[in-house]
């Protein structure tokens, strides 16, 4: 049988051929855990990887090998695993056939690591099924930095190439010659990492189910938590202490990871990104400490405040607390902590510490123009000078970043939610944070918004994900093969 020409295609089912031996697993648990849901992960697996295998079978990689070919292999594979994600929820009974969209929502977020849910009462789904939900987030991680660092450098699209300047070794050409080999070092990173946390959380007392559980959200930055509570169920300030590890290490470049654990720990030393990236976390707990005193205890009022500027500067979205009974002021630091995010090439949602060096040193350049129009001022970070192009990208997707994050509170807001609500809903939604403040803060869930304010959630989500600029041109070049097709036919 002759193979279609389709990267996209044998990509999406490469994809949902992984995705499904981790159903198969988590069915596995189900069964360990006898608390039911095994026989509708096993049902999910089969048909995930039936469609995968067929779909991977029947194409094969594409001669044409170009910027829109990548972007649509990308976003048309988080499409499709995205769907099938939304196969345990239904078939396991977790959520009614009748309501899709809100086991796709959960899906999304979960495969985009931002950690909102639909559940009210998280505990009462069958622990297998929130054993996949942990997972999605693990395998969306490492889909984000796969594509960060090894495919949009290369493709120089909206501003990672800079690291390839600044950073030492983390992109396609510095870390190996090839994609395929970039991506295979990342996994043995990503999932080296993981390991540790799951000894490590399984030394301060938490079962294997709850260390995995913890550690596949934690080092993905997702946020999802099999408990109510959160973090707060384990009341273990050592658990704390452990994930607050990870989330920061995990919110920093993963390939400068891996540069550092070969060469040495001065290459973190070299990188003026990381040090914004500390300063902010470090910057934003005195701001909250300071904030909050006077309402908590000094003790809780450190923990909390610590826990949360890390949690939400890295988009995870633990939670140990209700921040939403805080002081309006420290509620603003985190929502700023939202949308910033964490470091380029890193598990972390938000608009990224990079782009906000180089929007802060283009300001600051363009005031000193304007006293000195005719003055040659590059733009430097460091002893880097940044292209005049890759500036102009990373002013312009953070302008497009922050509008649609107005048209998203504006939209929501229009559908009957409340301002505050909606405004942060928006914000934590493409900065793959998690809680917002308002009705939808970490004690809440999404249901408050309507189903159609959901959907809107979710193209923000993935938009955030997957980066603006990339899905952007993922619909052009979808528009133009079409466009394409349309004219040979005539033809």
């Amino acid at each position: 049988m002759k193979k279609i020409k389709g990267t996209p295609l044998r990509v999406s089912g490469a994809a949902l051929v992984a995705i499904s031996f981790g159903m198969f697993a988590c069915s596995g648990v189900a069964l360990a855990d006898g608390g039911g849901g095994a026989s509708g992960l096993l049902a999910s697996g089969f048909l995930t990887l039936s469609i995968g295998a067929i779909m991977f079978g029947s194409s094969s990689v594409s001669d044409r090998a170009d910027t829109s070919v990548a972007l649509a292999s990308v976003a048309w594979s988080w499409l499709a695993v995205s769907i099938a994600g939304a196969l345990p929820f239904l078939m396991t009974g977790s959520i009614e056939w009748t309501h899709f969209d809100d086991a796709l929502f959960e899906s999304v977020s979960g495969f985009t690591c931002t950690g909102s849910t639909i559940f009210s009462d998280i505990e009462a789904v069958p622990r297998g099924v929130l054993f996949f939900r942990s997972m999605m987030q693990w395998f969306g991680g490492m889909g984000l930095i796969v594509l960060a660092v090894a495919v949009l450098p290369a493709l120089k699209i909206g501003g990672l190439e800079l690291i390839a300047n600044e950073a030492p070794g983390p992109t396609a050409d510095r870390l190996t010659p090839k994609v395929t080999d970039t991506a295979r070092r990342l996994w043995l990173l990503y999932g080296g990492i993981t390991l540790f946390m799951i000894a490590a959380l399984m030394i301060v007392g938490l079962s294997p189910y709850d260390a995995s559980s913890h550690a596949f959200t934690t080092v993905a930055t997702g946020g999802f938590s099999p408990y109510n509570a959160s973090v707060a169920h384990f009341d273990s300030l050592l658990a704390e202490f452990i994930i607050i590890g990870g989330m920061i290490f995990c919110g920093a470049n993963f390939s400068l990871h891996w540069y550092a654990f070969n060469r040495g720990p001065k290459a973190y030393h070299r990188v003026s990104e990381l040090r914004w990236y500390l300063g902010l976390i470090v910057g934003s707990t005195f701001i909250l400490i300071w904030l909050n005193y006077g309402n908590l205890s000094l003790g809780r009022n450190i923990r909390e405040s610590f826990f949360y500027a890390v949690s939400l500067g890295t988009s995870t979205g633990f939670g140990t607390s209700d921040f939403t009974v805080w002081a309006p002021a420290a509620q603003i630091v985190l929502l700023t902590l939202m949308i910033i995010g964490g470091m380029t090439g890193s598990t972390a949602g938000g608009m990224k510490i990079l782009r906000l060096q180089i929007l802060v040193r283009y300001s600051f350049r363009e005031i000193i123009r304007a006293r000195h129009p005719k003055a040659v001022i590059p733009i430097r970070m460091g002893a880097v000078s940044i292209d005049e192009q890759i500036a102009a990208k990373a002013v312009g997707f953070i302008l497009l970043y922050m509008g649609l994050i107005v048209f998203g509170g504006l939209t929501l807001a229009g559908l009957g939610v409340e301002p505050v609500t909606a405004f942060s809903g928006a914000v934590s939604a493409i900065g793959n944070a998690g809680p917002g403040l308002g009705e939808a803060g970490p004690v809440s869930n999404f249901l408050v918004f309507p189903r159609l304010g959901r959907v809107i959630l979710m193209f923000l989500m993935t938009f955030g994900r997957l980066e603006v600029f990339p899905v952007m041109l993922m619909f052009v070049a979808f528009t133009r093969s079409v466009s394409r097709s349309r004219h040979k036919a005539r033809q």
